[in-house]
């Protein structure tokens, strides 16, 4: 038994200096660990300058009539060109309610990730970041689900999408969709 007791007597110092050091590495890492969607923009709205571009909208509305939720998801394309001088840079898009999701189509066909209600996010997930050069289109695909309500979701629906820009006059382009929804 004696043994036993030098043996953890002896051992103490070193499970000590093992042991705590790693707990300490660790325990750093946790505290300072930053998940992905907390990475900052790369350009901060502080240093962006307002553009006197402006835009033209293929349409700034798109009625599907009757749908059903038997159906499942629909979506249109809204089709926004910078008919300026200068580049517009989009800062943040986002929908008016969850139900509705939205995605930028970029003119070299590559495509943001899908974009949905504040609220219903962190606030980065919301950051576009991107900018329209002078005579570029960028297409906003709008996703709206009939089944996100439940039953409780019949009739008449309008939701918005807002893209929110660096534009000196009508900085917010704003498109919309409608729907009468049945079983």
């Amino acid at each position: 038994m004696a043994s036993v007791k030098t043996l953890l007597n002896t051992l103490k110092p070193v499970l000590f200096l093992a042991v705590l050091p790693s707990l300490v590495i660790f325990g750093v890492i946790f505290v300072f660990q930053r998940p992905a969607h907390n990475i900052e923009p790369t350009t901060p709205y502080t240093d962006i300058r307002i553009s006197n571009s402006s835009v033209k909208l293929n349409k700034t509305g798109n009625n599907f009539g009757t749908i059903s939720q038997k159906e499942g998801l629909v979506d249109t394309v809204y089709e926004v060109t910078n008919t300026g001088s200068e580049d517009i840079f989009l800062k943040e898009m986002y929908t008016s309610c969850a139900c509705t999701k939205a995605q930028l189509i970029y003119p070299d066909g590559s495509t943001s990730s899908l974009y949905t209600m504040k609220g219903h996010a962190n606030p980065q997930d919301f950051y576009v970041g991107k900018s329209i050069k002078p005579g570029e289109t960028v297409k906003i695909k709008a996703v709206f689900d009939p089944n996100a309500h439940g039953p409780q979701g019949i009739g008449y629906i309008k939701r918005n999408i807002m893209l929110d820009t660096n534009m000196r006059e009508r900085s917010l382009i704003q498109v919309s969709l409608e729907a009468d929804v049945t079983k």
